[in-house]
């Protein structure tokens, strides 16, 4: 039952990992990336895999800390993104050993680490292209541990980033914005 379960969370990790990659806005890839790690870290954890667990919902969390930090002006916005990104970078590595029981162990940690080079970018353009490096390494962790639905998630992901990066971020480009 509970593998079950763990499928149908790593379903709704798709959907929102799905369309948070499409947003224009960082805020609200920050809101889809809350959500797609809630599932997988909940997906995860019923998996048995604790490393992918605390990554993930952790993750969430310092989607939301970012977040919040983004509504601050620029110097505050700026100082804030380094605290919490110093302080779960500590996090991840210490739940990275912690939970360390095999090398796919060593995947997830770089994940977390990616996440947050990711998660401190300030356009949706710069968030895109650290992601899919991390979908890419997500997919390798996911065959890995079996998380089945996880590997539709990150490989659809890498789908739906290649496609935002054709659909807005070539769109800024040729327009002179940066992204």
């Amino acid at each position: 039952m509970q593998f079950f379960i763990a499928q149908i969370m790593g379903i709704f990790s798709t959907a929102a990992a799905i369309m948070c990659v499409q947003a224009r806005r960082a805020a609200f890839v920050l809101l889809g990336q809350f959500l797609a790690n809630a599932f997988s870290g909940l997906s995860y954890g019923l998996l048995g895999s604790l490393s992918g667990a605390w990554i993930c919902l952790l993750a969430a969390l310092h989607s939301v800390l970012i977040s919040l930090a983004n509504r601050k002006p620029d110097r505050q916005r700026n100082r804030m993104v380094r605290l919490i990104s110093a302080v779960f970078t500590v996090a991840y590595l210490i739940g990275s050993v912690v939970t360390y029981t095999r090398w796919t162990d060593l995947i997830s940690a770089i994940c977390a680490l990616l996440f947050v080079v990711t998660v401190a970018q300030k356009e949706a353009g710069k968030m895109r292209n650290v992601m899919l490096v991390s979908m890419s390494l997500w997919v390798i962790f996911d065959i890995a541990v079996g998380a089945y639905t996880n590997i539709i998630t990150h490989a659809s992901t890498i789908v739906s980033i290649l496609t935002a990066k054709l659909r807005l971020d070539r769109k800024k480009q040729t327009n002179g914005e940066e992204n």
